[in-house]
Order: structure tokens, then C-alpha cells, then sequence
């Protein structure tokens, strides 16, 4: 998972360090659209950090079951672990060693690999997002085939949203012709993370700083020598 803007958000919803925006391969989104369960799960860690125990409780289903996409979840970059110190600074109770689970950032996009005769390309389509509503307390996806909210009809806030949308893009100088606020927020989230791209890669080289990659390097020197 490539992580942009690691910021603390300063949101009281979560008191912690959320990513504003995580950048996930297209395969994690169909991870999480393969089950329904998965999406309630993203839709109730919006609302605050939850126990697998406590999920399984508001679902009515099977702790087992839960655990298995909970850590689905996690695998695929959704979500992760709160830390201890975080979830002492949100009071919440450590008692039987409890893991609470929050989302890895308010922001997801999607992005996939396409080689062709001159090297690797990294694509970040506009039509791959999802995100955190904060004020609803909602969460959602937006795909070429799903979508699990209509803003437009559905939210009284939207011409705000969009309105605030389009201002931000002018600011940044991108234009932004959606008349739908989530579809523009995607559209708007996905050019800011091209141009971080650019402004952060020093002399077009990404630089993967990978412990799986770094051990196999240092086995194959000690094999080397």
C-alpha cells in the first residue's frame, strides 16, 4: 500500500493519527466489495474504533466470522490496529488485552500496474474511491459497478459539499466538471495525489523501502560473499 501525507487530522472522531489518504491496488476494492459484511464493518468503524467482539455484537453474527473479514480487512490495507498509547489517549479500555479497529485513512484511491514495452506504469483511475463522510458518519465506495450511497439525493449537504469541492479545485488549479460531490471529491483527491507524485519523486525514481525486499537483498549479499 503506497501511503501519501501521513498528517495527523486533529478529528475528534478518532483523537488519533489517521492518514488523510490511502492509495490501495484495484484488487482491494474487490476484496472488499466480494462481501457485503465487509462494507457494514468500514460503514461502523466510521462511527469510532470497535473490538472484533463488539462488531459480531452489532452484526448479529459470529465472532469467528466477523474475525475472518475483519482481518481480510487489515490484509487488504482498510484497516488497521489501534496502537496501545492511542487507545490509552482515547480511554478505552485495555481490559483482556482488547484490539479496537480503525480505518488506515478518510480517504482511499485505487491504482493499478500496467507494463508495456517501455517499463511499469502506475495508474491511479479517477472512477476507483472511497471515503469517510464525517458528518454523516458514513462510509463510502464508488466504483465503474457500485456505488452504496447517492449524495446527491440523499444528503442535504451536498451542493455544500460540491461547492467547497470545486473552490478547493480552483485553489489547486484543477477543474473539476462532476455535479455529483462524491464523484468530484474522487476526481479532486485523485489529482492532488498525481501532483504529490510529482512534487515528492526526485528525478523520476519512486523509491520502495520494502523489510521483505531489504532481507532478501541482505540474504543474497551473505550468499554473494
Amino acid at each position: 500500500m503506497i501511503r501519501i501525507n501521513a498528517v495527523n487530522m486533529g478529528l475528534d472522531m478518532f483523537r488519533i493519527n489517521v492518514k488523510s489518504v490511502a492509495v490501495l491496488p484495484i484488487e482491494s476494492f474487490e476484496a472488499l466489495l466480494s462481501n457485503n459484511v465487509r462494507i457494514s464493518i468500514m460503514d461502523m468503524l466510521s462511527k469510532g474504533p470497535m473490538t472484533v467482539t463488539s462488531l459480531a455484537q452489532e452484526l448479529g453474527m459470529l465472532k469467528g466470522v466477523i474475525h475472518r473479514h475483519v482481518k481480510a480487512l487489515e490484509d487488504f490495507g482498510w484497516i488497521r490496529q489501534l496502537s496501545n498509547d492511542e487507545a490509552k489517549i482515547m480511554g478505552l479500555s485495555r481490559e483482556a488485552n482488547r484490539i479496537y479497529y480503525v480505518p488506515t485513512a478518510m480517504v482511499y484511491l485505487g491504482f493499478k500496474l500496467e507494463a508495456n514495452e517501455h517499463g511499469m506504469k502506475i495508474i491511479i483511475p479517477t472512477n476507483y474511491g472511497a471515503f469517510i463522510d464525517i458528518r454523516g458518519h458514513k462510509f463510502i465506495v464508488l466504483t465503474p459497478t457500485f456505488s452504496n450511497h447517492d449524495c446527491r439525493n440523499s444528503c442535504p449537504s451536498h451542493d455544500a459539499c460540491l461547492d467547497w469541492i470545486k473552490r478547493v479545485g480552483k485553489q489547486f488549479h484543477i477543474s473539476i466538471d462532476y455535479d455529483e460531490a462524491s464523484r468530484a471529491l474522487m476526481y479532486l483527491y485523485t489529482q492532488l495525489i498525481l501532483k504529490e507524485f510529482r512534487i515528492n519523486m526526485v528525478n523520476n525514481i519512486i523509491m520502495l523501502d520494502s523489510p521483505r525486499l531489504n532481507s532478501i537483498f541482505m540474504k543474497h549479499s551473505n550468499l554473494a560473499l
